[in-house]
């Protein structure tokens, strides 16, 4: 079997350095942050599945990213999504995301490029006692790509989380719902969704992360995938992450390859 065949296609040396820029911006940031206050950074990259831990309340937490998906047809994607998040206390936050540029190659050569869509998300915490916690995501995706990158209608969400300690590890279970604006004829409504993430902290700077996620919707087929993913934290406010998925069913997209980075960028109260 080739190389080129068996391992997805890495990130360019340009991805590398945008995303090697982004952490050396995440660190000097975090270095002029006030030292007064004892805040880390709460990364919900690179898994599928969120934490139901919300960001540290006050602050502005960024996430962004460079993804390559390889489906297996001949197609390439390559992304660069981005996450928002801001809590206005522990139990209470809000996330934007999206993909900030996309690039669709098909298997004929063509190309198309641009923004891809958005999503809007209330986050909901509670505590259970004991480590553990819940939380509840519900908001919409925005049609706001450009033809040929998105579907052209707003889709729904709704996600349930849990998260508790086993052992030194950490597991995060998520279950969701998605009410799709565009369907084809025969096809449901509603895509839903699970991923279970099991991380383990190997040392004070560097975790590692194993997930499965799948998702399954009415008259089309089962979607599901591996990720694996470690993560190196220089300090507490920045998180740097990399690692890859491969597809577990004939709908998957065979292989996706990921860098990227989290870091606390400013207190607003």
């Amino acid at each position: 079997m080739a190389l080129e065949s068996a391992f997805p296609t890495m990130p360019s040396p340009l991805s590398f350095g945008l995303i090697a820029s982004l952490a050396l911006l995440g660190m000097s940031v975090s270095t002029l942050a006030t030292a007064v206050e004892d805040v880390s950074t709460t990364s919900y990259r690179p898994t599928v599945s969120n934490p139901a831990a919300l960001s540290a309340p006050g602050w502005l937490e960024v996430e962004m990213g460079m993804h390559q998906q390889l489906p297996g047809d001949g197609s390439r994607q390559t992304s660069l999504p981005y996450l928002l998040k801001y809590a206005v206390s522990p139990d209470f936050g809000i996330l934007l995301g999206g993909d900030a540029h996309v690039t669709l190659t098909d298997a004929d050569g063509t190309r198309t490029r641009g923004q891809g869509d958005s999503t809007f998300l209330l986050k909901h915490r509670w505590g259970l006692g004991s480590g553990d916690e819940a939380g509840l995501e519900w908001g919409f995706k925005s049609p706001t790509a450009i033809s040929g990158l998105g579907s052209g209608k707003t889709d729904y969400i709704a996600n349930g989380i849990y998260s508790t300690r086993v052992g030194a590890h950490t597991l995060d279970v998520n279950l969701n719902a998605t009410r799709l604006g565009a369907v084809e004829a025969g096809t449901g409504l509603i895509r839903w969704g699970w991923a279970a993430a099991l991380s383990h902290p190997l040392d004070a700077h560097w975790s590692l992360s194993a997930e499965l996620s799948g998702a399954a919707r009415r008259g089309t087929t089962a979607d599901n995938q591996m990720l694996v993913a470690m993560a190196y934290a220089p300090n507490n406010r920045v998180v740097i992450d990399a690692g890859m998925a491969v597809g577990l069913s004939h709908a998957a997209v065979n292989r996706t390859c990921f860098i990227g980075v989290s870091f606390l960028l400013q207190k607003f109260k």
